[in-house]
């Protein structure tokens, strides 16, 4: 039966807790069966559409005056979609040692100064740099690079800045985090093309991001993922879309010109790139000449 039938959603606004349900006259058996969780202790009606801005939202009804959202939730409010409807929120909190042990919020206590973020609903949202300081001090280096990455393709922080926090805050982590900005590399164009990338190199090899190549005529033939120009060898992230007929067509024929220009082409799937990185990167030696 349709679960708004049970429940008159005029009478809530998009985020309420249970207390204010209860205060309803919604049972906690029909606040579990017809309204959808979003954080820990926070809902909202049933039906209604769940984005990680929504979830910030609730984290910021139920987290202290003092934190801080940041990282790939700060990139996703301020204009990056890096962090989806089920992902965790990211904020830094202050001696609130328990906080991780809430549904869907993820918490690092650690300090921060009051120039790297502003007042956001009730609580605070990280500045860029701090935001991506986290990200690269947090989390796998592949992971770290490859989403300050797309924070650095979206124009919401450029190299030197970030490259000055790191320089200036020497926070916790800060180690950990100047070894990914090493890596990190704005050209790439997805996510996974961004973690392929890092994976060629963390193996030693310096593949180029999004090179250009043309015909003995002078003709675009194709922009390719990754190449390493000399040795005229591509490698290219197929994701998922790239299944279906007809771009499968276009991306057979696109890579027969690159073959008929003396290029080498390497595909590299989903599967591939997460499931068996190492064959990936014994694949693209050996196509280099290298020993794998």
């Amino acid at each position: 039966m349709d679960p708004a039938v049970h429940f008159d959603r005029r009478r809530f606004p998009p985020l309420f807790t249970r207390a204010q349900a209860k205060a309803q006259g919604v049972s906690d058996y029909k606040l579990a069966k017809y309204c959808v969780r979003v954080l820990q202790g926070i809902y909202t009606v049933p039906g209604a559409p769940i984005s990680h801005a929504l979830r910030c939202l609730a984290a910021a009804m139920t987290l202290p005056a003092d934190a801080v959202i940041t990282g790939r939730s700060a990139a996703t409010l301020l204009g990056a979609d890096l962090a989806g409807p089920k992902d965790d929120v990211e904020v830094l909190v202050s001696d609130h040692k328990y906080m991780n042990r809430r549904f869907g919020i993820r918490a690092w206590a650690r300090k921060t100064n009051g120039d790297e973020y502003v007042p956001w609903q009730g609580i605070n949202l990280a500045r860029m740099t701090r935001a991506a300081f986290d990200v690269l001090a947090r989390n796998t280096v592949r992971f770290a690079v490859a989403n300050c990455d797309a924070m650095l393709r979206a124009g919401l922080l450029d190299e030197t800045s970030l490259h000055d926090f790191l320089a200036r805050r020497h926070y916790y982590g800060y180690r950990k985090a100047l070894r990914a900005f090493a890596l990190v590399d704005a050209r790439a164009e997805s996510i996974p093309e961004s973690v392929l990338r890092v994976e060629l190199v963390q193996a030693g090899l310096n593949p180029v991001p999004q090179i250009e190549v043309f015909d003995l005529l002078g003709n675009f033939v194709a922009r390719l993922d990754l190449a390493f120009e000399e040795e005229k060898v591509a490698v290219e992230y197929d994701g998922n879309w790239h299944a279906k007929p007809e771009q499968r067509a276009k991306d057979e024929s696109r890579r027969q010109r690159l073959r008929d220009c003396g290029w080498t082409v390497i595909v590299v799937t989903r599967d591939d790139l997460y499931g068996n990185p190492g064959a990936v990167i014994s694949a693209v030696k050996r196509a280099l000449g290298l020993r794998s």
